[in-house]
């Protein structure tokens, strides 16, 4: 990955580049941060976290922190355009979003670009961000106005996504994957459905009739950590948006997520993110 890329993103929270993604070619990466690739020209066959597509001109993908990503091969013309994005951009972002539309969004193509306008909209979508990123360089005084406007041109986005995929069935169909990677795309669909209701691993595994250890294999060889650690990551953003971008009480977050009581959300909290409740809320504290 292009150094000076990365370094970007944790100084001003996005980064945006122009590439052939060479360096994803026959090597297992796993993203830092939440990435948008956009294809331009040629064709490429990924794999992200076990999962096989082709990518094709105009198609869109999103991946999030922590997904794995391989490239098996690319055309002499591949050429693609990568967003990156801090996890406080990125939340800001999906905010309005309920946790199933982005489920459905993430990790898989998406047809854009479907007749002109849709494909200016795009092409105008990048070329503000391509300004901002540098204008956020150029003036770091300028940075969190740049975050703001690159955080709305995400969202705007993630609306087009969502707005073609239901008008034109724009999700690519091209889908290869072994039986594994079946069963961990299941897992991430139940864990979309119920992860406010149980957050146990014998749940899921129950749900998906496979046993515990066998689960947490899958998971494993998808994305590097087990079925109990993706559980408790999902669930802690989920209530890190709700904390930071909805108004609501501690109290109706315990109902919500189904938690025993406020305590013990807030040491359920603490454990995994280092904050109380309180302290997240009134900081607004967002750690990339």
């Amino acid at each position: 990955m292009n150094n000076i890329y990365l370094k970007k993103i944790p100084i001003q929270g996005f980064a945006t580049i122009q590439s052939s993604l060479q360096q994803f070619v026959q090597h297992v990466y796993q993203m830092q941060h939440t990435s948008i690739f956009f294809c331009l020209s040629g064709e490429a066959l990924f794999t992200i976290d076990g999962q096989k597509y082709r990518f094709t001109p105009g198609q869109i993908i999103i991946c999030p922190g922590g997904s794995n990503i391989l490239l098996l091969d690319i055309t002499s013309d591949f050429s693609s355009r990568l967003l990156g994005l801090s996890k406080h951009i990125w939340l800001a972002a999906r905010s309005s979003m309920s946790p199933e539309a982005i489920q459905a969004m993430e990790c898989r193509p998406h047809q854009g670009g479907n007749n002109n306008l849709e494909v200016e909209f795009l092409n105008n979508i990048f070329r503000q961000i391509d300004i901002l990123d540098i204008e956020a360089g150029n003036n770091e005084a300028a940075t969190d106005y740049c975050r703001r406007n690159v955080t709305l041109s995400v969202s705007s986005l993630l609306l087009y996504i969502q707005h073609v995929s239901k008008t034109h069935n724009t999700l690519a169909k091209e889908h290869i994957g072994e039986n594994k990677d079946k069963l961990f795309y299941e897992f991430r669909v139940l864990l979309t459905n119920h992860f406010r209701e149980d957050r146990s691993v014998q749940f899921y595994a129950d749900k998906m009739r496979i046993s515990t250890r066998h689960l947490n294999s899958v998971c494993q060889r998808a994305s590097g950590q087990n079925a109990k650690e993706i559980i408790d990551h999902f669930t802690i953003i989920e209530l890190e948006v709700s904390l930071i971008y909805t108004h609501k009480t501690f109290q109706e977050l315990v109902n919500e997520f189904h938690f025993p009581d406020q305590s013990y959300l807030n040491r359920y909290f603490k454990r995994h993110t280092g904050y109380s409740l309180s302290e997240f809320r009134s900081n607004g504290v967002m750690v990339d």
